[in-house]
């Protein structure tokens, strides 16, 4: 059996073993198709006993060297990658040529994943740097917000030194306003004036304590009020934090997947 008759034996294996689906055409030294093995997936009108269509098994006859075309897809309804190889028989005469359409549907399908794979983990990485740097930024600010109330609590700690001033003063005078009454009442009819103005210097003290207590307990209330922020504040510039990090892990991972996406779209085209 000759080069050419064993390659028309075995157009079908030929077909079978191929990754992707295609056709076998085997065709004379005259370029007539002595044999013609269909697609499963795309007819190419290829009928044999008739001229080879197209000019890659002309061009393979003419210059014995193997020719690779691209068919388009208007023609055979998917685009096909041609190899037509020569067909050289022992004692040197050129027999033929066999020639294969490969079907590239799957690298077309490989091409529009890689493409909106790349597309959208361009926009998941745009969106995902957006959300770290906005991260970034609330974690500063709550930083600052922070530190602000955390003056505002030293602040309201110092007002203790001053209430305990007045309340001090509001003792004292309670205090003297209680032995002017006494004094007062002893010099009698001539100190009852002096003891009118003795009861309200009494009066002024105690509202004055009274006053004093009613003030510390709202700058508690404002402290307490004060620190339950501050801890809010730092639990939320923690989570800003992590969520500055997750993104930042995000947009690192979408880069990777676009590495990979670029590779897909290499390995289509080595298809």
């Amino acid at each position: 059996m000759n080069k050419l008759a064993a390659a028309i034996a075995a157009a079908e294996l030929y077909r079978d073993l191929n990754a992707f689906d295609c056709s076998v055409l085997v065709a004379n030294a005259e370029g007539i198709i002595i044999h013609y093995t269909e697609a499963k997936t795309f007819q190419a009108n290829v009928k044999v006993g008739e001229p080879a269509p197209g000019t890659s098994v002309k061009n393979c006859l003419a210059t014995r060297e193997i020719v690779k075309t691209l068919i388009p897809e208007h023609l055979y309804g998917v685009k096909l990658r041609s190899i037509v190889r020569p067909v050289v028989e022992e004692d040197g005469t050129l027999a033929g040529v066999v020639g294969m359409a490969i079907s590239l549907m799957t690298e077309e399908a490989l091409h529009n994943a890689a493409h909106t794979i790349a597309s959208m983990t361009e926009e998941i990485t745009a969106t995902t740097e957006e959300l770290a740097a906005s991260a970034s930024r609330l974690a500063q600010e709550l930083v600052k917000v922070k530190g602000g109330s955390e003056r505002v609590i030293t602040e309201i700690n110092k007002t203790d030194e001053i209430l305990k001033f007045v309340s001090d003063v509001a003792a004292n005078s309670n205090l003297l306003g209680l032995n002017a009454a006494i004094e007062a009442a002893r010099a009698g009819e001539q100190g009852r004036g002096f003891a009118v103005v003795a009861e309200e210097i009494r009066k002024m003290a105690v509202n004055s304590s009274q006053s004093v207590n009613d003030i510390k307990k709202i700058l508690q209330n404002i402290e307490q009020e004060a620190i339950a922020v501050v801890d809010v504040i730092g639990s939320t510039a923690q989570l800003s934090e992590h969520q500055a990090s997750a993104t930042e892990q995000i947009g690192k991972t979408m880069q990777e997947l676009t590495a990979t996406a670029n590779e897909v779209e290499n390995i289509a085209n080595m298809v």
